[in-house]
């Protein structure tokens, strides 16, 4: 599936008046797949090109906006749940979906997301989880070394999930691993943080910026790089005027000690959806994230399962050591292969 025709829309949405039924089917069925049906309908839908769509074009890009809006507002009201079940002396900053939502950025319309992200400091967690379980979020049930796992070097708890909503919470105390190469001390991100409602805040406009673009290399996920750069081109158009444009950027970037990886996915979200034309030189790490991205389903293509792997191994090791992350992988690697032979030996048996 070719991804250049719906970069193209949303770079040009007036192109809309020279698509046949046949674009608009592919283009759809890409969105779709990118995660990007929702965030396409409203760039349409802010323009005078909306107009020119055809009826059953916009009957599928309605029920995304639609689907988006009710996310958001039971994202809201499981927000509030959770501000009134952890103590009013804890601060909650939302991460990711939830911050550009309460924020009002600009990539939030249309976005859909699941989970509901929160950081709290590290010192609190305890405390938080507690008053959590006591409100019906449940921790996933994972075994010893999992829960160790998360609790010794990542940056985040077992995800929790209530027990009557089924609503899922993820639980931070940092943005990235304390083991991660580039670990980003969460005093830096709090003392700038923003208040959006009572005890409720996100970081501010331009750590918001920078956590996408960490978050989408070190998630290295190449089925939603498409959609992650997509946020990151947004976010880098709507807040460059009052952060000091990609100056202001990259010196808060080396400030937090993300710099290399910063220029990379600024610089890839500006190639693919052409974007500023002030970013650094491009890095192999540039090049990856854009080829990954653009070719993340090309089922017959090599170049994207290459590009694409190539940035899932990266992001590996730059959250973990490789002391750390080899004999983790060789376990896990090792338990899925037990938990294969021992589905097949069942089956055998019936």
């Amino acid at each position: 599936m070719q991804t250049q025709p719906l970069i193209n829309l949303l770079h040009h949405p007036e192109s809309v008046v020279k698509l046949s039924d046949e674009d608009w089917n592919d283009i759809v069925m890409t969105a779709r797949q990118n995660q990007l049906l929702g965030p396409l309908a409203a760039r349409l839908k802010a323009t005078a090109s909306w107009n020119d769509v055809p009826p059953a074009v916009r009957r599928h890009l309605d029920l995304e906006l639609l689907t988006a809006q009710r996310r958001g507002e039971s994202a809201q009201g499981e927000l509030a749940m959770i501000r009134r079940t952890i103590s009013a002396d804890v601060d909650l900053i939302l991460l990711k979906g939830c911050a550009y939502l309460c924020a009002g950025d600009a990539n939030q319309t249309g976005r859909i997301f699941s989970d509901v992200d929160v950081m709290v400091g590290r010192g609190q967690l305890a405390q938080v989880e507690s008053e959590l379980i006591g409100g019906g979020w449940k921790p996933s049930k994972v075994d010893a070394y999992d829960d160790a796992y998360y609790r010794n070097w990542m940056h985040e708890v077992p995800p929790m999930e209530h027990v009557r909503r089924h609503t899922v919470l993820d639980l931070h105390h940092a943005i990235n691993p304390p083991v991660a190469r580039y670990f980003v001390n969460p005093a830096l991100l709090t003392a700038t943080k923003v208040e959006v409602a009572a005890g409720v805040f996100v970081l501010a406009p331009l750590d918001r910026v920078l956590h996408c673009a960490i978050h989408l290399i070190q998630e290295g996920e190449p089925k939603k790089l498409l959609r992650d750069l997509y946020d990151l081109h947004l976010l880098l158009a709507q807040h460059s005027a009052e952060t000091g444009g990609i100056d202001g950027l990259l010196s808060r970037a080396r400030e937090l000690g993300i710099y290399p990886l910063a220029c990379a996915a600024a610089g890839a979200a500006s190639e693919v959806f052409h974007g500023r034309s002030d970013t650094p030189r491009a890095t192999l790490l540039q090049k990856l994230l854009v080829v990954a991205a653009i070719k993340a389903h090309d089922t017959y293509g090599i170049a994207g399962w290459l590009a694409g792997t190539a940035v899932l191994v990266y992001s590996h090791w730059i959250k973990m050591p490789l002391r750390l992350l080899l004999p983790h992988l060789c376990r896990k690697s090792a338990k899925a292969l037990f938990s294969a032979d021992k589905g097949k030996n069942q089956e055998i048996k019936a």
